[in-house]
């Protein structure tokens, strides 16, 4: 019983010691829980069987990835509970003095961390179930599905996931601190605090050639990325990677060489106030803790990075997804690959389709036949200075006019020895090389005739349903010209009467595994998307995107932020003495915190501002990336991704603050945590 009575008066006395472990452990079980919870956001929303299926994947993926991170937090618990104990050494060996035992002494940390556990427990548990409440509402805007009446929703089994994870990550904390304590001698724990990291600073000139050596590895990584691209780097990523961790690593280390060299030159703020002592500590910390220092540094930028891209992603995929779905349904024929597509003439789709299931008429309000046809023409088109010759496929306008029409777009006009271009591909490389082409006054002849065409004829209209954006360009030519002409493909573009999985049923049920034969006994290839199924497929892709990346990028935050903060709150108590004297010689406690507030700020600033510029090359690369694809707006994203990262990295920063002010404290009034 005495150990959990001084248990409970250490927890309360002492809480502020334990700030750190307590936000952590609470925010790891929050997150934890309430991405494990997803399984469970189906009972509010109103889906498809796709999208169940999706939500259901996703589930699945979020569960494989938990384990990675339950490792994650595990270490981050552990790292905690290590400062706790360096805190407290010589406490312990106050109490070996009079008389208690080591087992004694294991008791009561034991104790101590069952209460700030539980209770950490029962807060990260309360935040991760209103967060999940919350969450069912973006997952169903990220799937497409419908949300019904609000009910509460509990998640089973991500309580059970939950508590195994951090019951695990409780039993080694324990064990560590039973093996901490058994192992130490008393005149280890009376004397820890006098135990402190030297490290001898390379000479100015030297910190400046390593200094220069870390801006060149910096600048040759951001060089590669930006100039070669993501795409091109997919076998040799790996440099740039190296170069800049090996540049940040550098970077930091220079700096404890020549930062207060630097400093002492501007003598108006270097004697100014404390700044004199105030830099001098900075300079000592980054002396000894420049790995720390390399390691937040890139978890922050790995957090910035898929917490912005991540998200901005997802939204231009289903922006671009939605748009590559302009009609209800498309079904598809055309020669299988191995047959010779020069002999297939085409067959009338609506009348093969009629034939099956309930007819066409059942499931479409109104529909359109289409064709590609192949001509003996190509065109050039050049993108940095590479050439590329591209086979359009040839369209006549009647049938592009007649899919404008179906979509409500106005239909077009051409001259007898005009012709249009067609590229959905809407991002700014494909746009130029077209409009390029077009302002060339570029010409082919077919059937004899040669055409023309300008940038007044670039269209970026899309012509079928499709889960990918349309590489191929299509040329729109007069009808008469193609008249004859061997038929690459065939198209049956359609429209319910409603929306509703009614006729989406019927048409899938009648379409999905036809394959016609063609007038010449050529078997067909026959294929059917629609748009219920491309929006189901792309939103259980930029989901799964959008959850990982947050899971992802506010873990890493965490793992930064907690390796920082317990770094600065180990920093402080090594140095309560100084702080004490500088008290004791005159200095107010307004300028005490003051200094203590400034060195924890660039301590936390410094990491941060480095991430800032690395992550500002890695999101424009990634930009690149998807702009190939689609057009990704990174600016919504990223306010988003600033609220989440200031609002953790800020709590950090605000309870390091208070808590290194607290051992400031301690220490002036001669407490027997004074370390």
């Amino acid at each position: 019983m005495m150990s959990v009575k001084l248990a409970f008066r250490n927890v309360r006395k002492c809480m502020r010691d334990y700030t750190i472990y307590f936000l952590t452990l609470t925010l790891g079980v929050c997150i934890f829980y309430a991405f494990n919870s997803i399984d469970s956001q189906q009972a509010v929303m109103e889906m498809s069987s796709g999208q169940s299926s999706a939500l259901r994947m996703l589930a699945r993926i979020i569960g494989t990835f938990s384990v990675f991170v339950s490792f994650i937090l595990a270490f981050l618990i552990l790292y905690a509970n290590g400062f706790l104990i360096k805190r407290r050494k010589k406490e312990f060996g106050l109490y070996m003095i009079m008389g208690m035992g080591k087992w004694m002494t294991s008791r009561i940390l034991m104790w101590e961390a069952l209460l700030v556990g539980a209770l950490s427990l029962i807060m990260g548990l309360a935040l991760g179930i209103f967060m999940s409440q919350g969450m069912a509402v973006v997952t169903a805007k990220l799937l497409g599905a419908g949300l019904g009446s609000f009910r509460f929703i509990f998640s089973s089994q991500a309580l059970i996931k939950t508590l195994g994870c951090f019951g695990l990550a409780f039993a080694l904390s324990l064990i560590f601190n039973i093996a901490v304590v058994q192992k130490q001698k008393l005149i280890d724990l009376l004397y820890a605090a006098k135990k402190n990291e030297y490290f001898k600073a390379p000479r100015p000139a030297i910190s400046v050639l390593i200094f220069t050596a870390a801006l060149c590895c910096l600048g040759l990584a951001y060089k590669i990325v930006l100039s070669d691209g993501f795409i091109m780097l997919l076998n040799t990523i790996y440099i740039p990677v190296a170069l800049g961790a090996v540049g940040t690593f550098l970077f930091f280390f220079s700096l404890s060489g020549f930062f207060l060299r630097l400093l002492q030159q501007s003598r108006g703020l270097y004697l100014k106030n404390l700044n004199m002592f105030v830099l001098r500590q900075i300079n000592g910390k980054i002396n000894t803790a420049y790995v720390s220092m390399t390691l937040v540094c890139l978890m922050l930028f790995i957090s910035i990075c898929t917490l912005s891209s991540g998200m901005g992603l997802a939204e231009a995929l289903t922006t671009e997804m939605r748009e590559n779905a302009p009609f209800d349904a498309t079904f598809s024929v055309r020669t299988e690959y191995e047959a010779a597509s020069d002999t297939y003439s085409g067959i009338d789709t609506a009348a093969a389709v009629s034939g099956r299931g309930a007819g066409l008429s059942a499931f479409a309000a109104e529909y359109v036949a289409a064709r590609y046809y192949v001509a003996d023409a190509t065109i050039t088109l050049y993108f940095d200075g590479s050439e590329t010759i591209v086979p359009p496929n040839f369209m006549k306008l009647s049938d592009y006019n007649a899919v404008l029409a179906l979509q409500g777009l106005e239909p077009i006009a051409l001259g007898p020895d005009e012709y249009a271009l067609n590229c959905n591909m809407n991002t700014r490389e494909w746009q130029d090389m077209l409009r390029d082409y077009a302002s060339s006054g570029a010409e082919f002849e077919i059937a004899g005739r040669r055409l023309v065409t300008d940038p007044s004829k670039l269209f970026t209209r899309t012509l079928e349903v499709s889960p990918n954006k349309e590489f191929a360009v299509a040329a729109v030519v007069p009808d008469e010209l193609l008249a004859g002409a061997p038929v690459k493909k065939d198209f049956l573009h359609i429209n319910y009467p409603e929306e509703g999985g009614e006729y989406e049923s019927m048409c899938v049920s009648a379409l999905i595994g036809f394959e016609p034969v063609g007038p010449d006994g050529v078997q067909l290839d026959g294929g059917l998307e629609t748009r219920v199924r491309v929006l189901e497929y792309t939103h259980s892709a930029t989901t799964t995107i959008a959850y990982i990346a947050i899971y992802l990028g506010v873990v890493s935050l965490l793992l930064a932020a907690t390796v920082l903060a317990i770094g600065q709150l180990s920093e402080a108590g090594d140095n309560a003495e100084r702080y004490g004297l500088l008290r004791r010689i005159g200095a107010e406690d307004s300028m005490i915190n003051a200094a203590l507030f400034t060195q924890i700020l660039v301590c936390f600033g410094a990491p941060a501002l480095l991430a800032l510029v690395h992550a500002a090359v890695g999101i424009r690369v990634a930009s690149g990336v998807v702009s190939a694809f689609a057009e990704m707006n990174i600016f919504g994203s990223s306010f988003i991704a600033a609220l989440v990262i200031v609002a953790i990295y800020g709590a950090y920063f605000l309870a390091t603050y208070f808590g290194s002010k607290s051992i400031v404290s301690i220490s002036a009034r001669g407490g027997f945590r004074n370390e």
